[in-house]
């Protein structure tokens, strides 16, 4: 039931947004060119993801320049929230942002907290959406027409605060009469105006530009070229500078608009193995590096001398045992393939413990996802693992771009003999006729473990999601009867997936948030493992939470004017909570029940799974 696309966006290491950073984090001397505003996406104080371009059905976007401790800032956000209330149901997005590198977001939600700001805070502890901006000050307002995404005004709100001074009513609203023309269709009247404010710190940028041999390449080869480079899933090979070169644009865009590296959740939330992310530093070594032009520097190409191997067709090594699919599968150029169902035998003729299974797709352009369950013999039904279909969990599966790796440390599965082994595979066609001929790879461990790992699912079927919705929120929950280890995390939704959070209520009523996706990316179908295993008390509820958009400002949305319920299909939806736990082995699990209720007809309104 888990689906991924191929990845067709997939720039595995670079980007975020398009920033027109002069030469590196230096405090910027003038305010950004006229022109479009590039594309960018932060976390709020809240961790909401808020990216420009997603506000498409806005007539504009203002931001406020703001920063903790700034008095000017803190006494205009009572005017910027009148404003907020009277531009707001005639389309205007008020947004603020915090440009300071010294204020976390912990201490700008105190800041938020204490003045009663009540609207989003963008954190750019980076400084690079300022710095494309030239924000030099807080204090400023700054109009972006969604028309265009051009600066419409940029300026002060009005002419009440000054520098020691204050006045009891503003002379002169520029920021008002800027958002009446626009919204009336007008120029503005004044386009730039004078405005006070606390002077923003920017980074010193070093004396001699970044280069590609000392710079910019160690990052790339650490963090990017596992994926990019020569049959792997990247979709161009970082093989060397005049390589890397070329695609330096699209380095600086998926940097700013925070698409590569592909960790889509929270840094501030939960420690991961195999954690994707850039640190502040190396993100801004590889914009400045842009910004200069890309240069090569001396020395030899570090990208050209040192290219890693092809992939293994088997990561984990050669397995003990190997079984497949019961004959090729034809599948055809066009059309939508109903799930493939296949069933084998167990080859191994005793009780199994396993260290590892893994999917090895025969043809990764057609294979979309592929899961395994497993169908125990009748004298075992009572400990069989609930899995239904994937709905309440699964023994192993594929999605593009997964990593194969072992079941964690001290766990294994359990594959008792005279097992029936199912595969369920999801087809995409390419548009010419392909053949596949999936295999599944299991790895034995020398004995019992002390925790047999089983995965789990919490699975919310009750899905009615109004066409243009673009917020629509769901949840669903468990509570565990016995003493569990949690081991990692996999949050399934499809393409209107927009976020989703797991959340542990322990017995005493304490509340952790253990992961939070805020920008759900369909293109990764990340397996979350836990730096250090949690442990869950009998009587904790284990709740997932999410949103769906299914408005025209989804990219990825096949139809804003659809209802959509659960179901198969990439054009219907799924909200699935997987979960790795570790139980005392043979003992049964038994997981969340998936609701059976089928949603009410459209006709009746109903638009909340809550």
């Amino acid at each position: 039931m888990r689906c991924a696309n191929h990845f067709q966006s997939g720039f595995i290491c670079v980007g975020l947004l398009v920033l027109s950073l002069a030469t590196g984090v230096s405090a910027p001397k003038t305010a950004a060119p006229p022109g479009e505003v590039d594309n960018f996406q932060l976390l709020d104080q809240n961790g909401v993801s808020r990216e420009l371009r997603r506000q498409k059905h806005s007539k504009a976007i203002v931001l406020f320049v703001t920063g903790n401790g700034c008095p000017i800032a803190r006494q205009t956000v009572p005017a910027l929230q009148a404003l907020e209330q009277e531009f707001g149901p005639k389309g205007v997005q008020f947004w603020m942002i915090n440009a300071n590198a010294q204020d976390d977001r912990e201490s700008i939600r105190k800041e938020d907290s204490e003045f009663s700001m009540k609207l989003p805070i963008l954190v750019d502890r980076g400084q690079w959406v300022s710095e494309m901006l030239g924000v030099t000050r807080t204090g400023e307002a700054i109009v972006i027409a969604t028309t265009n995404w051009t600066v419409f005004y940029r300026g002060a709100v009005d002419d009440r605060l000054g520098y020691g001074t204050q006045k009891a009513e503003p002379a002169q609203r520029f920021l008002a009469d800027a958002l009446n023309a626009l919204t009336d269709g007008k120029p503005a009247p004044q386009p730039r105006t004078e405005f006070k404010g606390c002077a923003i710190s920017y980074e010193a940028a070093d004396s001699k530009p970044a280069t590609y041999t000392k710079d910019a390449a160690p990052i790339l080869k650490q963090h990017c070229v596992g994926c990019h480079s020569a049959g792997r899933i990247g979709p161009f090979a970082m093989s060397g500078y005049e390589k890397v070169k070329g695609w330096a644009a699209m380095t600086r865009e998926v940097l700013l608009e925070q698409r590569m590296p592909p960790w889509p959740a929270d840094p501030e939330i939960g420690a991961w193995k195999g954690h994707r992310q850039l640190s502040l530093g190396e993100t801004r070594t590889l914009l400045r590096w842009v910004a200069a032009g890309a240069p090569r520097g001396e020395g030899p190409d570090p990208l050209a001398s040192d290219a890693p191997s092809a992939p293994a067709d088997w990561p984990l090594g050669k397995p003990d045992y190997v079984l497949s699919i019961t004959k090729p599968f034809s599948v055809p150029a066009t059309g939508v393939i109903p799930y493939q169902y296949f069933e084998v035998e167990n080859p191994i003729q005793e009780d199994a413990w396993l260290r590892a299974a893994v999917v090895r797709p025969g043809n990764p352009k057609v294979l979309h996802h592929a899961l395994v369950f497993v169908k125990y013999p009748e004298q075992l039904k009572s400990i069989e693992p609930r899995q239904n279909g994937g709905t309440a969990g699964y023994f192993t599966g594929f999605v593009p771009g997964a990593e194969a790796v072992p079941f964690p440390e001290g766990t294994g599965k359990f594959l008792p003999k005279g097992t029936r082994i199912i595969f369920q595979i999801h087809y995409s066609p390419t548009g010419k006729p392909e053949t596949d001929l999936t295999e599944l790879g299991l790895y034995l461990l020398p004995g019992k473990p002390e925790w047999e790992l089983r995965t789990r699912a919490i699975t919310q079927t009750e899905l009615l999601i109004t066409p243009g919705e673009r917020a629509h929120k769901t949840k669903a929950a468990y509570t565990f009867r016995k003493d569990a280890v949690l081991h990692s995390l996999s949050p399934h939704m499809h393409v209107r997936g927009s976020s989703f959070k797991y959340d542990l209520v322990y017995p005493d009523g304490k509340t952790e948030t253990i992961l939070s996706v805020p920008r759900w990316d369909f293109s990764w179908q990340t397996l979350y493992r836990f730096n250090e295993p949690k442990t869950v008390p009998a009587g904790t509820e284990l709740i997932c939470s999410g949103t769906f958009d299914n408005s025209a400002n989804n990219p990825a949305n096949p139809n804003p004017k659809q209802w959509v319920i659960f179901g198969e299909q990439t054009t219907d939806e799924m909200f699935i909570g997987y979960y790795d736990i570790a139980v005392r082995p043979l003992e049964p699990v038994s997981g969340p029940k998936p609701e059976k209720k089928k949603p009410a007809p459209p006709s009746s309104g109903s638009a909340s799974s809550e």
